[in-house]
């Protein structure tokens, strides 16, 4: 704003006449005479208020000065009272007598009225709980409490007094008041039903009914403080007191005094001085206090946490992530606590923000569980949106300041959400799988049930698919966070976890097969006999079933996973991603094989009776072969409609395997080969027509030249070594090395052994003769070329020499 030199200035830059010059003059007294009237009033307003002030001070002094003049008086009258009434301290005492009788009295009185009174206070709590507050407003809300707190005072009062009493006075009271603390239970009972419902109270226009629940809240928490103040000053009193009569106490007993009261042994207030401050009327209602504060805030906080395990069984299972848009429900109830439930609760209360405090509490809870729930990527994105929709909306319909906001995740959550959920993911799994693992193998272990069939009738176990339901959800939430070192780490740390659950498989699967053999065993030598602790569950073989089904299953859930998120990262991730799942596939193979090498070692367990006999002289004219064969075939039967197609076909291999390699294991038990007359060609004939019947009807077609033709081909070269001319054995077995890279020299050492028409020279030289083949160079590439598919014959040992 100019001033006035500078306005004058502006007005004279012109040229003007002398006219001029008398009208801006005249203009300028009219405005100074307009400042210096406004300057007089605002001066005069000023004068008169400072006047004012200064009559009030002196009232004051006045008025402190006549109190502390009559206060004078009073205490000078005091004291000629005493000195001039005959016998003060008679009429001062039996005042004091009088006063007690009084009270006496009034005692007896409430204590004839008590049971009535409590039935009558029962009979009103009994009929608010039976209806509904909403309906009816509770009417006799406010009258129930008055009543139940004179009840309570009456008793705190009488308990105390007590105290100081006989025994036989205390057990009375406490007889008297015995339903009393079903009647507070009750009374407690409805306040939180009031507390559950306050804001429906509210939103149904029960105002009335708010305002007395408050009323009654703020009574509470008032005579609370009074009361603890109140015993706070006789606390500090009676310390005082008993700190006096230390002094003056000889040293020696001070010192044990001072010591007992700093263990704690007294407390303060005593009943001494609690009854002593009811004989004065100091204290007239309770003597502890109640909480009914903090009753309503912790009624408060269970409210709205079983609000929220509501919305949990609302929304669960599949529905679990939905409750992101359906949250409105939270901001509608702080909106009427703000608007509403506030107007009607003590101010200092706060109410608005105790409620706010607790929803976020239980909002931040609820929305980490979520975040702990393996969401997928768009989840984790709604989870983002509600966290900044929770607090715009805090800003902007409830008034809280930006510097107030609180994120519902976190601030460093919020940051790291995708790094730290990665770790999480890597915890959950293990904890997973380590579950998982112990139901599985609880299941396996007990055998009290059969494991399920699938629509084709397969046999399976839960384990499987549960474990890689688990896994794709979390490689998929991987996948979509757009970040292959979660991806391939989530893959990896799985991998790792599958990895150790198939050596646990491994380990378990040969254990129960040890205990089953170990119990067959045991039985065979013995059936009344079988010790308790070999006892083993049945089912065996259906368990063994299902686990390689399963565990080929898992194979195909592996392959598939790798191929969809291998394409989904650069190839250097890609061959990381193949890398690990190469892993898994290994491994289960590997439980595939020892479920089907378990599946063997039972089913030849009940052979070993006829395959002890092979090349005995019963063997000859016998029928070991067909009863092998039998028992294999009742055994195929059942395990092949139960059994995946492609285990199956790696299973009749492994039978077959089984079954020649136990036949030539046979040479082990010492018998010698019969060769006159062909009867030992004869006899192998016979039974290997047997086999191939077998054998030919279980394998399938497709696969007849690598199942069974490359494994009978083994039994004609042992047929050629066990009955064609010495001199032609050298020239057989080049060609067998040639087809069998993998044979070993035991196998022609027992044939030699078991020929009865081979001297031990011409033995030694025709050994000597397959070393040469057996060290051969082009034998060793060939057999390190060799990665699967290694025929029976690698196995046999001879230990019969």
């Amino acid at each position: 704003m100019p001033t006035n030199a500078e306005s004058l200035s502006s007005l004279l830059k012109n040229d003007i006449s002398l006219e001029k010059i008398r009208e801006i003059k005249n203009q300028l007294i009219k405005q100074r005479s307009t400042v210096d009237y406004r300057l007089s009033k605002v001066s005069e307003k000023y004068f008169e208020d400072l006047q004012d002030s200064l009559k009030l001070l002196n009232l004051s002094q006045k008025s402190v000065g006549s109190i502390r003049d009559e206060i004078s008086d009073i205490n000078k009258l005091s004291e000629e009272n005493r000195t001039s009434i005959e016998r003060y301290n008679v009429i001062f005492d039996a005042t004091k007598i009088y006063e007690m009788i009084n009270s006496t009295s009034t005692i007896y009185e409430k204590i004839v009225q008590f049971s009535q009174l409590v039935e009558n206070i029962d009979a009103m709590l009994t009929d608010a709980l039976s209806r509904d507050a909403l309906d009816t407003g509770c009417p006799d809300l406010l009258q129930i409490h008055y009543l139940l707190t004179m009840t309570r005072d009456f008793q705190d009062q009488a308990t105390v007094m007590a105290q100081m009493s006989t025994d036989d006075v205390q057990r009375t009271i406490h007889k008297l008041f015995g339903n009393m603390q079903q009647l507070v239970e009750k009374f407690d009972q409805l306040l939180e039903s009031l507390i559950y419902d306050i804001v429906e109270i509210v939103r149904s226009e029960q105002k009335s009914l708010a305002i007395r629940l408050f009323k009654i809240l703020d009574l509470e928490e008032r005579e609370d403080l009074k009361i603890s103040a109140v015993r706070n000053i006789i606390k500090k009193k009676e310390i005082e007191l008993e700190r006096s009569s230390i002094k003056k106490l000889p040293n020696k007993n001070a010192a044990r005094l001072a010591g007992r009261t700093s263990k704690g042994v007294i407390e303060y207030p005593t009943n001494e001085g609690l009854y002593a401050e009811l004989l004065n009327g100091t204290i007239s209602t309770r003597t502890t206090t109640r909480g009914y504060k903090n009753f309503f805030l912790n009624k408060l906080r269970q409210s709205i946490e079983d609000m929220f395990v509501e919305v949990r069984k609302t929304y669960q299972g599949e529905k679990t992530f939905e409750v992101l848009e359906n949250m409105d429900w939270v901001f509608n109830e702080l909106m009427v606590v703000k608007e509403h439930l506030s107007k009607y609760c003590p101010e200092d209360w706060k109410v608005f923000k105790t409620f706010y405090e607790l929803y976020y509490e239980e909002l931040h809870l609820l929305i980490n569980e979520l975040v702990e729930s393996e969401p997928e990527t768009i989840v984790i994105l709604d989870i983002l949106d509600f966290d900044k929709t929770f607090q715009d909306t805090t800003v902007s319909d409830f008034g809280l300041s930006k510097g107030d906001l609180k994120s519902i995740i976190g601030p460093e959550q919020k940051e790291t959400l995708f790094k730290d959920y990665l770790n999480l993911i890597i915890a959950k799994m293990t904890e997973w799988i380590k579950n998982l693992e112990k139901a599985e193998f609880d299941v396996f272990l007990e055998r009290s049930t059969p494991p399920h069939t699938d629509v084709d009738g397969l046999l399976f176990l839960d384990g499987t698919k549960t474990c890689f339901q688990m896994f794709t959800q979390q490689v998929e939430v991987a996948a979509g966070s757009n970040q292959a070192k979660i991806l391939v780490g989530v893959i990896e740390q799985f991998c790792d976890l599958l990895i150790k659950r198939q050596n646990d498989w491994d380990n378990t699967i040969s254990s129960e097969v040890n205990k089953l053999l170990r119990y067959n065993m045991l039985y065979d030598e013995d059936p009344q006999n079988v010790p308790a602790d070999a006892e083993c569950p049945g089912g065996l073989l259906e368990y063994l079933i299902a686990a390689a089904n399963d565990q080929m299953r898992a194979a195909d859930y592996t392959m598939a996973i790798s191929n969809k998120y291998g394409a989904l990262v650069s190839k250097v991730y890609t061959k990381e991603i193949s890398k690990h799942m190469e892993s898994a596939l290994d491994g289960f193979a590997d439980v595939v094989k020892s479920s089907l090498q378990g599946l063997l070692s039972i089913m030849f367990d009940d052979m070993k009776g006829p395959y002890s006999e092979i090349f005995s002289k019963t063997w000859y004219s016998g029928t070991q072969a067909k009863l092998i064969c039998d028992t294999l075939s009742e055994y195929l039967t059942d395990i092949r409609p139960q059994m995946s197609v492609v285990v199956f076909n790696i299973f009749i291999g492994n039978v077959i395997d089984e079954a020649f390699l136990r036949f030539v294991d046979a040479m082990n038990e010492g018998h010698s080969f019969k060769t006159k007359k062909n009867k030992f060609l004869d006899a192998m004939k016979r039974d290997f027509e047997v086999f191939f019947s077998l054998f030919n009807k279980f394998a399938n077609p497709d696969q007849k030249e690598e199942i069974i033709h490359r494994r009978f081909r083994v039994m004609e070269y042992f047929m050629d070594f066990s009955c064609e001319p010495v001199d032609e054995i050298n020239e057989t077995w080049k060609e067998f090395m040639i087809e069998y890279p993998e044979g070993t020299i035991d196998f022609l050492t027992a044939i030699l052994y078991s020929r009865k028409d081979i001297d031990s020279s011409a033995r030694k030289s025709l050994i000597q003769s397959a070393l040469v083949y057996i060290n051969d160079p082009d034998r060793v590439l060939r057999l390190s070329e060799l990665t699967t598919d290694l025929s029976f014959i690698s196995r046999f040992k001879y230990e019969a020499k």
